[in-house]
């Protein structure tokens, strides 16, 4: 399921609510008809776009087979990830999986740091932690990574590139990497006094 979410951006509603029929294998794709969302299964998605189709790498193919051939409910009607205590009718509960598993894994790798009731990621504090981080975490690591914005909305399924601006983060950890980045350029060796000659120096001002 993490990692289902976490290359594909899929919110954790419709990834509850794939069956097996909806793997395109031939297509490489992930078809997205339905939805669930408070124990009840719903047609259709969140929006028009969020119905078309999600890709499916080759290697994100051949996990999902790996985990069809261990499930009990492989038949093409079935859940993805069913619930084995009601035999496969339904769905496993979204919110018991992060509670029981993702929140504590992720506190055991030292992802997040839990104290006072509020959450932290890399010493950021964030409003939530579950499957939805996941779409924070895609869109800024392909962003950093230099991937083409057009490329990144379709991946996430936006109408706009607004979006952006909502699901980019930059944690502590990047923007001390990127201050560097500058730091290197005006000084040589970590030594402020000695300083690049004033051709590299050329637009930089001082306030």
């Amino acid at each position: 399921m993490i990692v289902v979410v976490a290359v594909t951006g899929m919110r954790a509603s419709e990834l509850l609510g794939l069956r097996w029929r909806d793997m395109l294998w031939d297509r490489s794709e992930i078809r997205i008809r339905q939805t669930y969302v408070h124990n009840q299964i719903q047609q259709g998605a969140k929006t028009k776009l969020s119905q078309s189709s999600v890709t499916m790498h080759p290697i994100l193919a051949q996990l999902l087979k790996d985990w069809r051939s261990e499930s009990s409910h492989a038949q093409e009607a079935d859940f993805v990830f069913a619930s084995a205590r009601i035999c496969g009718r339904k769905p496993r509960c979204g919110s018991m999986v992060v509670e029981s598993h993702l929140r504590p894994a992720a506190e055991r790798a030292g992802v997040i740091e839990t104290s006072d009731g509020k959450t932290h990621i890399n010493g950021e504090l964030v409003k939530r932690f579950g499957f939805h981080t996941f779409r924070h975490s895609l869109t800024s690591w392909l962003m950093a990574n230099g991937e083409n914005p057009q490329i990144v909305r379709a991946m996430l399924r936006w109408t706009n590139l607004n979006m952006l601006s909502h699901y980019t983060h930059s944690f502590q950890a990047d923007k001390l990497e990127a201050q560097g980045a500058v730091l290197k350029k005006l000084v040589r060796s970590g030594n402020p006094s000695d300083r690049e000659p004033e051709r590299e120096l050329e637009g930089v001002k001082s306030s």
